[in-house]
């Protein structure tokens, strides 16, 4: 039940964006001072059964459980005043609003879809999410003390029968030495003087907001609404954005500033409490080819050393300027385990071309590469190591059975929690899920 939480967590958002439906809302559950609505589970069931919905009794007994274990540590977090920051909050925002765009293939189509801007929809979901983040903070309190020991380990993979044994898929373990190209002063020079001149048009009123942002910002959620963003709450946006709203008086223009994201100005139109309204042009500096050719010449430079007198890692610390392989001397992390390995599966055709024909120690000539944020580098892969597709065994797959372990160990710690909160807690259940098989002696639900 506790890996399904993440799933019920994403149909909450979903279903929170879903437009107004038809059936009469009505209580049909209370946790402490947390309520369940009808709505909340008949949602929830569609968005698991892709809108589709579902007579199943054991789904709708399995989906009304999951909704009461989460307000019973939605309650918990508050009486034990856990917090999450508001700036956790608008970057969890953030990601969900990122996802659903994605779904639809454009923030037009999404917006057309629940007829609302995807800047109303972030305000109206802070506090569903902000609640999911407690119950998420709360779930790592019940068990931040669960630790296993090798011995555990070693008890748990003993009890595992011989033929339920995972196999392990095939495995890379490899590091990268990455160079990205460096953005021209002159560059960066001609999109300030660019942007004072817009905002220098705009101050004077030889232009008009709406006109400029859609030809010159690079902002594709608000380019083609004036470069305007409605009512926010503070901490929507970068720190760079914030401090340029807090300086800058209403109706005014902010100098161009930096953030991560490149260049802009901003203008204030309204500022109400812990709201602002605001509009905004960015514009980013581009790399030229010549850039991105020196750095592949760079890593060129680099990799006769390799061969002589530095080692991967500590050409790696010395010349990458990717952060999050160079101080860990360029072993790439697998996001999903934390470790050093990769299924093949897993990664892209691209690398897996470059990788497929290498033994351990090997070094690739450079290779162009693309990140999340679609900004192109040079980089160079070293394979560390290959393990062949193999029945898995403590020797080699050891975090395989402690990650196994402490999840048991966990789930262990939670269900005594859970059982323990229920009897002193004030729960009330509806009469229509008391035939209802549960995991926990709910109300009306005893095992």
């Amino acid at each position: 039940m506790r890996a399904f939480i993440g799933f019920v967590f994403l149909c909450m958002t979903l279903s929170a964006l879903a437009q107004p439906g038809k059936v009469v809302d009505r209580i049909i559950g209370v946790v402490g001072n947390e309520i369940i609505l009808q709505s909340d589970l008949e949602s929830s069931i569609l968005e698991m059964t892709e809108g589709k919905g579902s007579d199943d009794a054991a789904m709708r007994c399995q989906v009304y459980e999951n909704l009461l274990y989460q307000k019973l540590l939605l309650n918990q977090s508050k009486l034990d005043s856990v917090e999450v920051s508001d700036g956790e909050v608008q970057s969890q925002v953030e990601r969900r609003i990122e996802y659903f765009v994605q779904m639809f293939g454009s923030v037009e189509e999404f917006e057309k879809y629940y007829g609302k801007s995807s800047a109303q929809l972030k305000e109206e979901y802070f506090d569903l999410i902000k609640d999911q983040l407690l119950v998420q903070k709360m779930q790592e309190t019940v068990t931040r003390n669960v630790k296993v020991t090798p011995a555990d380990v070693l008890r748990y993979y003993q009890t595992v029968p011989k033929d339920s044994i995972p196999l392990i898929s095939e495995q890379l373990e490899y590091s990268k030495i990455q160079i990205d190209p460096k953005v021209r002063d002159s560059e960066v020079n001609r999109i300030i003087h660019f942007l004072d001149s817009i905002r220098y048009n705009l101050v004077n009123g030889k232009s008009s907001m709406t006109l400029e942002a859609a030809k010159w910002s690079e902002d594709p959620g608000s380019k083609y609404k004036g470069g305007c963003y409605p009512l926010q709450r503070k901490g929507s946006f970068v720190p760079e954005y914030e401090a340029a709203v807090a300086n800058t008086p209403e109706g005014s223009y902010s100098p161009v500033f930096a953030s991560n994201y490149g260049y802009h100005f901003v203008k204030i139109v309204e500022k109400r409490g812990e709201f602002y309204e605001s509009c905004h042009i960015l514009m980013s500096p581009k790399i030229k080819a010549e850039d991105l050719d020196f750095a592949r010449k760079r890593l060129e430079e680099i990799e006769p050393a390799l061969k002589d007198s530095l080692s991967f890692p500590q050409a790696a610390v010395k010349f990458s300027t990717d952060e999050n392989t160079k101080n860990q001397g360029g072993k790439v992390i697998n996001p999903s385990t934390g470790g050093t390995r990769h299924d093949v599966g897993s990664l892209t055709s691209e690398l897996n071309l470059v990788l497929m024909g290498m033994v351990p120690g090997d070094i690739s000539d450079p290779i162009l590469v693309t990140g999340d944020d679609s900004k192109q580098a040079y980089a160079i892969y070293r394979l560390d190591q290959r393990l062949a597709a193999h029945e898995a065994n403590m020797k080699d797959d050891y975090d395989v059975f402690k990650q196994v372990a402490e999840a048991r160990a966990k789930q262990a710690e939670t269900d005594k929690w859970v059982r323990k909160r229920i009897a002193t807690t004030y729960v009330k259940t509806d009469s229509e899920y008391t035939g209802c098989t549960m995991q926990f002696p709910w109300p009306e639900n005893k095992p």
